[in-house]
């Protein structure tokens, strides 16, 4: 008798396999957006990803969003962009602007429920009921490692269209899904800021462009010593 036959963990366990290959799908996805919207600010997303190498590499490695914060700072101001707009949306983005936990979330969510055979309807997918909740409960997860986990296991016990049980289906690969969401926080914050500093006309384009098409990837450590904390433009 096959596998599939003498138990019934083989499909679910089939399905994990295809959330983790759906990861790539999902993070490219969410750089082709985010790409576009660099695209439209004239500037380049890989660009910025190698000049935010470094950080983006802490973050992966940490599974923290926050634990790049002071750095990113001073990166984003380096690049161009006013101390008062920098300041104001890095550290309000890591608590509203989680776009990586936003998304693990909502596809978290609507992969258990397709892995336990439960039917969503058209009402409880768009009525704020699974993904909306998902988004507003995403808010203020950057801060510990692992935190959206916590956040997503909470929301499925309080909305109730999916077992608490079904989470031990993404519990051991929920790490490899951190790392991707991490990655899409810091990055997504970065074009955030610098969407928000060309809309306050606080934003150096043609500084912007030196930097990213500098062949060094880290400022020198000098020029990031002339950076002080509270100092004005």
């Amino acid at each position: 008798m096959r596998r599939s036959e003498t138990s019934g963990f083989s499909p679910r366990c089939k399905s994990t396999h295809h959330l983790v290959h759906e990861r790539p799908i999902t993070t490219a996805t969410v750089l082709v957006v985010l790409g576009a919207i660099m695209r439209a600010c004239r500037l380049s997303l890989f660009g910025l990803m190698r000049f935010l190498k470094a950080e983006l590499l802490v973050a992966l490695s940490t599974c923290s969003s926050e634990a790049v914060l002071p750095q990113l700072v001073r990166k984003l101001e380096i690049l161009g962009i006013g101390r008062p707009v920098v300041g104001i949306v890095i550290p309000s983005g890591f608590s509203f602007n989680l776009d990586g936990s936003a998304v693990y979330l909502t596809m978290a969510s609507l992969f258990l429920a397709q892995a336990m055979g439960i039917d969503l309807s058209w009402q409880q997918q768009q009525q704020l009921i699974m993904v909306g909740v998902m988004m507003l409960t995403s808010k203020g997860t950057a801060g510990i490692a692992g935190g959206a986990f916590i956040v997503l296991a909470s929301t499925v016990t309080a909305v109730g269209h999916i077992p608490l049980a079904a989470l031990s289906l993404i519990v051991g690969i929920d790490r490899i899904l951190n790392e991707g969401r991490v990655f899409i926080n810091v990055l997504g914050n970065a074009v955030a800021t610098i969407v928000i500093g060309k809309w306050e006309n606080d934003f150096d384009t043609e500084q912007a462009r030196k930097v990213l098409h500098s062949r060094t990837t880290t400022p020198p450590q000098a020029e990031l010593d002339t950076v002080e904390v509270g100092a004005d433009k």
